[in-house]
């Protein structure tokens, strides 16, 4: 137990995630192609997410929310500055490596699902492992797991679109967690679901966090659901404009939202 209890505080202590300086801006091309203008869209952030931790970015639309959580994600790179996975600089990672770190170490949670409907419920939620090569009886197992773990084993057999939409996430959210990453990456992911679902994605994420001991980054518009994470990084017009922390007062967190949300 104690051994187990000093992993954790060692863990807490540790880097997964560190910007410096990061800066991505975009080429806008006029009709006969040539460069019209560049749009910063991050100016130089400068940030660290420890393991462990259940941090969200808040900002209004066009503050570069999405922006950050691809390059978080090496789906996109920046412009400028330096990214470090795991204090790896992410600038020295071979395109193999990239690569693996994507498919084994970061789980992706959508708005918009990105289940296959072609697929059953329980091919989604085995595709990361399949595409890995995993074994059959590996891949049956985990699905197994996950499903039963967030409530969906009866929906196995089912297509997605026989599915509610907090169904759906859940199902996400197994997919995402099946290859055991360290790091999981939420874009809105209560953004297309009703409250009551929406109730339901976050205490699972919560619980994948304290339970599971994942990191997550959230990217979310709504106080509600930011007020479950430790900590809360508000972007407006491409830079910081704070990191505030959860004094671990859910309601009280809340609020300090709310006020912090008018200066958007």
């Amino acid at each position: 137990m104690e051994k187990n209890w000093n992993k954790y505080e060692k863990e807490k202590n540790q880097n997964i995630l560190r910007g410096e300086n990061l800066i991505r801006n975009y080429v806008q091309y006029g009709v006969d192609g040539e460069k019209e203008k560049e749009i910063r869209v991050l100016k130089g952030l400068n940030f660290n997410i420890k393991k462990r931790e259940f941090v969200g970015i808040m900002g209004r639309s066009g503050c570069g929310k999405t922006t950050l959580l691809k390059l978080l994600g090496m789906i996109d790179r920046q412009t400028d500055g330096k990214l470090f996975f795991e204090e790896n600089d992410t600038e020295e990672l071979w395109k193999d490596e990239f690569a693996d770190i994507r498919r084994r170490k970061i789980g992706f949670i959508f708005q918009d699902f990105y289940l296959m409907d072609s697929l059953s419920v329980r091919e989604n939620i085995m595709l990361p492992k399949i595409l890995d090569k995993k074994k059959a009886k590996e891949c049956i197992e985990e699905s197994q797991k996950y499903a039963e773990k967030f409530g969906i084993i009866h929906l196995m057999n089912k297509k997605p679109y026989e599915l509610s939409g907090g169904e759906k996430q859940r199902v996400a959210i197994s997919r995402a967690l099946i290859n055991n990453p360290d790091l999981i990456l939420a874009d809105e992911p209560t953004g297309n679901l009703d409250s009551k679902s929406g109730d339901v994605v976050i205490h699972t994420l919560s619980h994948i966090n304290q339970e599971l001991g994942k990191t997550i980054v959230m990217v979310t518009h709504d106080p509600k659901m930011a007020s479950y994470c430790s900590r809360l990084i508000f972007l407006k017009d491409g830079l910081i404009l704070e990191d505030m922390k959860n004094s671990g007062d859910q309601e009280q967190f809340y609020q300090e939202i709310l006020g912090k949300m008018k200066e958007l």
